[in-house]
């Protein structure tokens, strides 16, 4: 998601350092460890996976590992008069743990809206959240308390507290058996400033968080209780999805999924167009604004409804939009050179939407870019539908608000893209450790917001995020770190877009100037496949680094991810030593980097070296690095290509004669 707005209602007094190490503010700080205390603490649950084979020391999945599946029949009917979507889902669980399951958890995500429920932002048309009306386990019948109560309602019955209900079971799910859950419910889908989704005019809507949905069951945590609090975003489980979609007739619907009923809701002359879109490189205008209504947008006739249905598989969620006045331009995106896979790519506007008429080969480049730096896309075809605040992304589906400036339409139609690696291929848990899909694709949005707009990475995204995340350091009052939970963060002046988005990009941008470009994403791409459609943890991406490059990286990955300490490399003296040069430069920070020297001379040419970061294992507080400079040197710079956030560039410059 993108959304660097920091809304509040309260401010949490006690907080969670995850390292058992403790944080201190800035200005508090005590010089970095030596290198023998910068070890990554690895908790409990990952050594007992590692003991039990489902994970590894090498950052892979052991040879025990194991997921949970369900298999989802969803049926929504939906009525834009009243905004109320009426639910019908089937879904089969099956349980591949080693685990007996006596009860199952699903997480109610429309309980955000309800009166009683727990948020760390505002949500003003509050509903009544998502209403239960009918909860059936392999045919038996369990009671769902009001959503309203959320409290403990005794043996037999569900549990529902805010966003997360606990569903017993008749009998318990031995290993590698499967349980049937049929529910019925509704809810009124909320206007368009809720979190993520919503109504976004009396006939389009953005709809993600719509179903009852099956928690993850991991090796590490067992089920996920987290509620969802508006802030923190998702831990999804794969499976196989078929959902449909009943609208009237003349409103279009698009999102995950492929669907399968062309024939039955497209007129002949969209369903030409998406052919001809499908085979050439330009955009096609699939409907424009004179062809809305029943007839024409769709098949049908006025008072007719009509049944959208698509299919899924392999996916964590399913979310789609629908309108009767919504503008369809499509193209494709080449997404696999090595065997010339196309993708599809669709995209929704309302006319009149700020530079969504571009959006199409924006998305395009940003498909291309993410294929061709990462793995190519998997899936195929991809949506984009406008509406909303900033953008928010799901399998196959993005939801992007449109802005007049060219750069941040761009940017964030890249980065919800870039969403459909992390976390919709490699399935990351979104709400305890936002930086593993926020921080991560925010690094891979540099490149694919320059693959439209030239340049644009090092002028607006690297530089803004060293600049946001300086600035937060020198102002903050939040001690928390990149590794602390979604939940953990206050909203006022909240850290959490410098420690999900910044701070771990810049991280990465480092790690990529000290690895190398390709040493760096021969790890990058590593990690993607092992973890392709599976559920890993940060120790998991930590040691499939050290693993594929085989550095012990800790040095680098314990400070930047589980402290608060800051870069700050000063120049202190610059002195001829015979043909070299000699630089001291003090390490005022607690983060280790390399040292990279730019000496200019007289005649405007630079010279450039590295010491590398291991100058500061020692504990050294300053060093010496030496090179052979011929000429007259007139100026000294230290990082001048910007790859590390250093907190203060006033100390970086030396200049000959003050």
């Amino acid at each position: 998601m993108t959304n660097r707005i920091h809304l509040g209602i309260v401010r949490r007094a006690a907080l969670v350092v995850l390292t058992g190490a403790l944080a201190v503010p800035l200005g508090a700080q005590q010089h970095g460890p030596a290198l023998a205390r910068l070890r990554v603490v690895v908790p409990h649950s990952v050594d007992r996976a590692v003991a039990l084979g489902t994970r590894s020391v090498t950052g892979a999945p052991g040879p025990n590992y194991w997921q949970n599946s369900p298999d989802y029949r969803i049926a929504a009917d939906v009525t834009p008069a009243d905004s109320m979507l009426r639910g019908d889902e089937t879904v089969t669980y099956h349980n591949a743990s080693p685990d007996t399951l006596p009860y199952v958890i699903f997480h109610l995500y429309q309980n955000l809206m309800g009166p009683n429920a727990a948020r760390q932002q505002p949500a003003p048309g509050a509903t009544r959240g998502m209403v239960i009306d009918r909860l059936e386990v392999d045919g038996r019948r369990v009671e769902v308390p009001d959503n309203q109560v959320g409290a403990d309602a005794g043996p037999g019955v569900a549990t529902v507290h805010g966003t997360v209900m606990s569903v017993p079971l008749p009998s318990p799910i031995l290993p590698g058996g499967h349980a049937t859950f049929h529910v019925l419910w509704h809810f009124k889908i909320p206007p368009s400033y809720a979190p993520r989704m919503g109504m976004q005019d009396s006939t389009t809507a953005q709809v993600a968080q719509w179903y009852p949905q099956i928690a993850v069951y991991d090796d590490l945590h067992g089920w996920d209780r987290q509620e969802y609090l508006g802030s923190g975003e998702f831990y999804l489980e794969y499976g196989h999805f078929a959902y449909s979609v009943t609208l009237p007739a003349g409103f279009i619907v698009g999102g995950t999924g492929v669907l399968t009923n062309a024939d039955q809701v497209l007129t002949p002359a969209e369903r030409a167009a998406l052919k001809a879109a499908a085979s050439s490189d330009r955009v096609v205008h699939v409907l424009t604004h004179d062809q809305f209504g029943p007839g024409t947008a769709t098949r049908g006739e006025a008072g007719d409804r009509l049944t959208w249905s698509f299919d899924a598989d392999s996916v964590r969620d399913v979310a789609f939009s629908f309108g009767d006045h919504y503008l369809w331009d499509a193209t494709r995106a080449m997404v696999d050179s090595a065997t010339h896979r196309y993708a599809a790519v669709n995209v929704f506007y309302r006319e009149g939407a700020p530079r969504f008429d571009q959006v199409a080969e924006m998305a395009r480049a940003a498909l291309e870019t993410h294929s061709a730096r990462m793995v190519p896309y998997v899936y195929p075809q991809l949506t984009e539908t406008e509406g909303g605040r900033g953008g928010m992304e799901y399998p196959m589906t993005v939801f992007v608000g449109a802005d007049s400036g060219l750069y941040r339409e761009d940017m964030v139609t890249a980065h919800e893209i870039g969403h459909e690696w992390f976390p919709m291929l490699v399935g990351s848990n979104e709400t305890r450790y936002g930086w593993m899909d926020e921080g991560l694709n925010t690094f891979d949005t540099y490149f694919a917001t320059d693959a439209y707009l030239p340049s644009s990475f090092t002028g607006y995204g690297v530089k803004a995020d060293h600049r946001t995340y300086v600035s937060f350091l020198r102002s903050a009052d939040e001690d928390l770190q990149i590794m602390s939970p979604a939940n953990s963060f206050g909203v006022v002046n909240s850290g959490y877009s410098v420690e999900a988005y910044s701070k771990p990009a810049g991280a990465l941008w480092a790690l990529r100037s000290i690895l190398g470009n390709d040493e760096f994403y021969r790890a990058y791409r590593t990690y993607i496949h092992r973890w392709e459609y599976k559920h890993p943890s940060p120790w998991d991406f930590f040691r499939t680094f050290n693993d594929v490059t085989g550095q012990d990286l800790d040095w680098f990955w314990q400070p930047w991810f589980f402290s608060r300490e800051w870069l700050d490399q000063a120049v202190t003296g610059v002195r001829r030593q015979g043909r070299e040069l000699a630089v001291t430069v003090e390490n005022k920070g607690g983060l280790y980097a390399p040292v990279d020297v730019t000496a200019t001379l007289a005649d405007g040419k630079t010279v450039s070296w590295r010491a590398p970061a291991s100058v500061w294992f020692g504990g050294a507080r300053t060093i010496t690095t030496r090179h052979a400079v011929q000429g007259t040197v007139t100026a000294v710079t230290l990082d001048a290509a910007g790859n590390f956030p250093d907190v203060d560039r006033t100390n970086d410059r030396w200049s000959a004669g003050g």
